[in-house]
């Protein structure tokens, strides 16, 4: 009996030991893979910048964007020879999306198509058909997230006047073509407003992605709740 006894207690406590050293792998891999995560640079981005690149870095590629109330770097600049507003938006301290906004587009047809060829050229292929698109923005795979929204995540925001705050409260929009690589998805798209044409291009990184889905949905809720004020 007390030898059936000292045994279980054995059989128990080589199971413990087990348990403690699959704990101490997996906080090894947790340590190492955060090390990785840190330390990730991606080769696609937009203009100067990359993936995962920490503010400090982003600032020092383009010194002309400006660290805002939000938590995002805005900009004015020039896109394909058209003035543009561009947000970088960072998660957990490194560069997970970019939104490119043309406020005033004279000839929308005419636009798409120039965006659509020099978008073709970077990421090397097509955009998805209208078909594939359209199955995707059915099953929800082709969101909408502005860069802005990470801005949502931090215990300190604060709104601030932006092409965001204005789309999300006027006009239609439509995503007219999206590419995918492994590093990036990316968005054309276009307002439909009363007064002018509006047209952006939503970059986002592929390996945020999935966390941005999960962070992003709950928090929009407020922010969204926090901008029916202004209407």
């Amino acid at each position: 009996m007390k030898l059936g006894v000292l045994g279980l207690l054995g059989v128990l406590g080589l199971v413990a030991g087990c348990a403690s050293q699959k704990t101490h792998a997996q906080l090894r891999q947790e340590a190492v893979r955060d090390s990785v995560d840190k330390n990730y640079r991606s080769t696609e981005g937009f203009q100067t910048v990359r993936w995962g690149m920490t503010r400090e870095e982003v600032r020092a590629a383009l010194p002309e964007a400006t660290a805002t109330p939000d938590g995002v770097f805005r900009m004015k600049t020039t896109v394909a020879d058209m003035p543009a507003e561009v947000s970088l938006g960072f998660l957990d301290n490194q560069l997970a999306a970019v939104d490119v906004f043309f406020l005033d587009v004279k000839d929308a047809r005419t636009f798409q198509a120039l965006m659509r060829d020099l978008l073709t050229r970077k990421y090397g292929g097509d955009p998805k058909t209208a078909h594939q698109l359209a199955r995707q923005l059915k099953r929800g795979d082709a969101p909408v997230r502005f860069a802005a929204d990470l801005a949502a995540l931090q215990k300190d925001w604060v709104a601030v006047d932006s092409p965001e705050r204005e789309l999300a409260s006027r006009g239609e929009f439509n995503v007219l073509n999206r590419w995918t690589t492994l590093e990036s998805h990316v968005n054309l798209m276009q307002w439909t407003l009363p007064s002018k044409g509006l047209m952006a291009i939503q970059y986002e990184a592929a390996k945020y992605a999935p966390t941005r889905a999960a962070l992003i949905g709950p928090t929009t809720i407020k922010a969204r709740k926090d901008l029916v004020k202004d209407l």
